[in-house]
C-alpha cells in the first residue's frame, strides 16, 4: 500500500461527496466486519479488492478520477463495497476512517471545512425550511452548471447529490427522506434541461441519452431507499405541506421544456403516488388538476398524455383496469407495452390472477406491433402465470403470435412438453440452420428421433452450397457428415447415398463444391 499517494483533503471533499450517508453506514458495517480481502495497488492511485457480501464483489477504485471506479454488485453506482474499501485503505496508510465517514468530526488539520459555495451569505438548508427553500438553495449552487460532454452530466449529478445529500445527515427521519426525495428530483430536472441544452449537438445527445438514463436509474435507487426507510404515515401527518410541495413539483415535469423524458417521468409519478403522496386530500387535488388538463382537449400537447397516464395509473389504483385502459386507447397516441410491465409484475406478486391475465390480454397486439423488443419480458408473465392458472393454451397462442421474436422462449417451451416434431417444424418455418440452433438441443432431438432432424440438415446443406463460395461448401461438407450419421443411425444409409448422388448431378457445374465432397471423403 506504500505506493500510494494520498491527498487526504481529496478524500474528505472531493471522493466522500461520491456517495450518501445511508451508503458510508453500509459500506463502515463491512469495513468493521472485516470482511475487504485482497488488496492491491497500482500505480499511486489504483486499488484492486474484494469485498464478502452475500456474494464475492470485485471493486476497482481510481482515486484520481473516482467517477470511472466501479464494482460488479448489482448496485450501479457508488456503492457500499466501494466504500469500504475505502475505509479499509484509509487505515492501512495511517489515516483515520472516521474522518472519511463523517468530516464533520474532522480536525482543521485533516480536513476543510464542507463549504458548498463560496458565497457564504447563501444560508445552507435547514429542518425547519420548506421544499421550496431547498429549491431556492439548490439553484444558487448548480443552476448555472455548465457540462462540456455527456459524461461529465453524470459527473454532475453524482457530484451534487452527495454534496447535497451529507447536508441533512443529523435530521429526523421523516423530513430527510422527503429532503432526499426533493434533491433527487431536483437533480432529474437539472440534467434534463442540461441535456436539452446541447439538443443541436448530435454527438453529445446521443451519448447524453445513456448517461441520462444512468441518472435515472440511480435516481430510482435512491427514491427506492428513501420510501423504504421514510415513516410515510408520520410523514403525511406532520409533514403534510412538505408533502404538498412534492407533489406540485411532480406536477410541473408535465412542462415538455422542464422534463421531456416522458417514461421517466412516468416512473418517478408511479413511485411516488402510489406511496408517500397516496393520501386523501392530496390524491383528491391531483385528480382535480388531471381532469381539467385532460378536459382542455389538447391531445397534441405533452401536458395532456402526461395527464392521461397520470389518471389511469389512479385507476388501477383504485381497481378500476377498464376505465385506465379505455383512457389510454382512446387519448395516447400511442401505446408502449414497457409501461406497464411493473403493474404486471405487481398483480404477480400479490397473485392476482385475473388482473394480470387481463391485462395480458389486452396488450398481446401492442407487443406484437414491436414484438422484437417487448416479447421476452412480455412471455415472461405468460410463463408465470401458467404456473398456478390453468392458461397454457393461451401462453402458447402468445408465443406463435410473437415469432419469430418469441423463439427461444417457445422453443424452450416445447423442449420441456417433449414436442420434437413441432419443435423441427418450428425450425424449418423460421428457416433455421444448425448454426443457428443450440447444439444441445439439436443433439437432444436427435437422440430422440433421428428422422426429425433430416429436414433441418438438408435445408442447411443446400443453403450453403447455394451461397456459392468455398467457405460455404466446406460448411455443407460439415453438415452433411452429420447428416450421414443420422441416416446411419436410422439405417438408412442407402437413401444417403442416393442424396450425395443427386447433389452431385445438381450441382455439377460447382467445381469447388465437387473437391471440397472429395476432401470430405463424401465422394468415392
Amino acid at each position: 500500500m506504500s505506493e500510494l499517494a494520498i491527498d487526504w483533503n481529496h478524500w474528505t471533499g472531493r471522493i466522500r461527496s461520491f456517495f450518501d450517508s445511508t451508503i458510508l453506514e453500509r459500506g463502515w458495517k463491512y469495513y468493521r466486519d472485516g470482511v475487504v480481502r485482497a488488496i492491491e495497488t497500482e500505480g499511486t492511485s489504483v486499488v484492486k479488492a474484494r469485498v464478502s457480501g452475500s456474494s464475492s464483489y470485485k471493486v476497482h477504485l481510481d482515486l484520481k478520477a473516482f467517477s470511472k471506479s466501479t464494482c460488479n454488485c448489482p448496485y450501479g453506482a457508488k456503492c457500499k463495497h466501494m466504500a469500504a474499501v475505502l475505509f479499509k485503505v484509509a487505515e492501512q496508510e495511517g489515516y483515520d476512517p472516521k474522518e472519511f465517514r463523517n468530516p464533520k468530526q474532522t480536525s482543521s488539520k485533516t480536513s476543510p471545512k464542507f463549504d458548498l459555495s463560496s458565497k457564504k451569505a447563501v444560508k445552507l438548508p435547514k429542518e425547519t425550511d420548506s421544499c421550496e427553500a431547498w429549491v431556492t438553495y439548490f439553484e444558487k449552487q448548480y443552476a448555472n452548471s455548465r457540462i462540456y460532454n455527456a459524461f461529465s452530466m453524470e459527473e454532475l449529478y453524482m457530484r451534487a447529490w452527495g454534496q447535497l445529500n451529507k447536508l441533512a445527515d443529523d435530521w429526523e427521519p421523516a423530513i430527510r427522506g422527503i429532503y432526499d426525495i426533493q434533491v433527487n428530483l431536483y437533480l432529474m430536472k437539472l440534467c434534463n434541461a442540461l441535456m436539452q441544452s446541447k439538443s443541436g449537438v448530435y454527438d453529445f445527445f446521443y451519448n447524453a441519452e445513456y448517461f441520462f438514463a444512468k441518472i435515472a436509474k440511480h435516481s430510482r435507487e435512491r427514491l427506492h431507499t428513501a420510501l423504504w426507510e421514510i415513516n410515510v404515515e408520520k410523514a403525511q401527518t406532520k409533514y403534510s405541506a412538505h408533502l404538498k410541495e412534492i407533489g406540485a413539483y411532480l406536477a410541473g415535469f408535465m412542462d415538455a421544456e422542464a422534463f421531456n423524458s416522458q417514461r421517466q417521468w412516468y416512473d418517478l409519478y408511479k413511485l411516488l403516488w402510489s406511496e408517500l403522496l397516496n393520501e386523501k386530500n392530496l390524491v383528491t387535488d391531483e385528480l382535480t388538476r388531471l381532469r381539467s388538463i385532460v378536459a382542455a382537449r389538447r391531445p397534441e400537447s405533452y401536458g395532456h398524455e402526461a395527464a392521461v397516464m397520470a389518471l389511469a395509473h389512479f385507476d388501477i389504483m383504485s381497481e378500476e383496469d377498464e376505465n385506465a385502459w379505455e383512457r389510454v386507447t382512446q387519448e395516447c397516441s400511442s401505446i408502449v407495452p414497457s409501461d406497464w410491465f411493473g403493474y404486471l409484475k405487481i398483480f404477480l406478486q400479490e397473485e392476482q390472477g385475473e388482473r394480470l391475465l387481463k391485462w395480458l390480454r389486452w396488450l398481446g397486439p401492442e407487443v406484437q406491433k414491436d414484438a422484437a423488443h417487448y416479447a421476452s419480458d412480455y412471455l415472461f408473465f405468460w410463463q408465470e402465470a401458467s404456473r398456478y392458472m390453468d392458461v397454457e393454451g393461451e401462453h402458447r397462442q402468445a408465443m406463435v403470435t410473437l415469432l419469430p421474436a418469441s423463439y427461444r422462449d417457445y422453443s424452450s417451451f416445447l423442449f420441456q412438453k417433449k414436442e420434437y416434431k413441432t419443435w423441427a417444424d418450428l425450425c424449418l418455418l423460421l428457416n433455421l440452420t444448425p448454426l443457428q440452433i443450440s447444439a444441445g438441443e439439436l443433439q437432444l432431438v436427435e437422440k430422440a428421433d433421428p428422422r426429425l432432424v433430416l429436414p433441418i440438415y438438408h435445408y442447411a446443406a443446400e443453403e450453403c452450397i447455394q451461397t456459392k463460395n468455398r467457405d460455404a461448401y466446406r460448411e455443407a461438407v460439415k453438415l452433411l457428415k452429420k447428416l450421414a450419421a443420422a441416416y446411419k443411425k436410422l439405417k438408412q444409409t442407402s437413401r444417403f447415398e442416393a442424396y450425395i448422388q443427386y447433389l452431385v448431378q445438381e450441382y455439377s457445374r460447382y467445381r469447388a463444391f465437387q473437391e471440397e465432397l472429395q476432401k470430405g471423403k463424401l465422394l468415392p
